[in-house]
């Protein structure tokens, strides 16, 4: 009698444990979300929001995600310098880009009152020397092939470049009453003197102050 009394309680102790288990299956599918097991074509986009491990909440459209690749913000410095283009003379600058990507310099000239005369852009190679002169250059040396012609005119009171990180300038006056420049026989006059305060530009340096 006993026997015959246990076997219906074991039996449904054990549908009961069965049910747990299926309950809790499904609670936990549930939580899981229809998306939990992505599928071949989703494995590329596990990870790329607030869920590691699915499928992501919320799809980025390929033009906004970021990359690698991206082109990142460059920081720059503003250069001041007082151009010398006159009838008698030229002026010679170079950019030194030390980077191993293309840089951009913007370059504009403005006169005494504050207008703007020349405003353009330069592009220099990568880990490469860019000249660029007020007159036309001719002569045999190779190195001025890929000069660039900017024309400062002597309207050209003050000039600005914004040097991106890694693109450093020099530069100097050359006599030239040709209107077309000869690095090997022209003669230099002075040198560039470049600054960070456009007020200073026109103004002497006295050396002997110097620290």
């Amino acid at each position: 009698m006993e026997t015959t009394i246990r076997k219906p309680i074991i039996f449904a102790l054990l549908i009961v444990s069965v049910l747990s288990v299926a309950l809790l299956a499904v609670a936990y599918a549930w939580a899981q979300g229809p998306d939990s097991n992505p599928t071949p074509a989703d494995q590329g986009l596990l990870g790329s929001d607030s869920n590691p491990v699915g499928q992501p909440e919320a799809i980025i459209p390929p033009e906004y995600q970021p990359s690698a690749n991206a082109p990142q913000d460059v920081s720059t410095r503003p250069v001041y310098f007082a151009p010398q283009d006159e009838n008698t003379s030229t002026i010679v600058l170079f950019l030194y880009n030390t980077t191993s990507l293309t840089q951009t310099v913007p370059l504009r000239t403005y006169q005494l009152n504050g207008s703007l005369t020349i405003s353009t852009t330069v592009s220099v190679p990568p880990n490469d020397l860019l000249r660029i002169d007020a007159d036309s250059v001719s002569t045999v040396s190779a190195s001025w092939s890929n000069y660039m012609l900017v024309n400062f005119t002597t309207f050209s009171a003050y000039a600005r470049m914004d040097l991106p990180d890694g693109v450093k300038v020099d530069g100097y006056v050359a006599w030239d009453t040709t209107g077309v420049y000869d690095p090997l026989t022209a003669l230099q006059t002075l040198p560039l003197r470049f600054s960070s305060d456009p007020l200073t530009v026109f103004l002497p340096v006295n050396v002997n102050n110097s620290p």
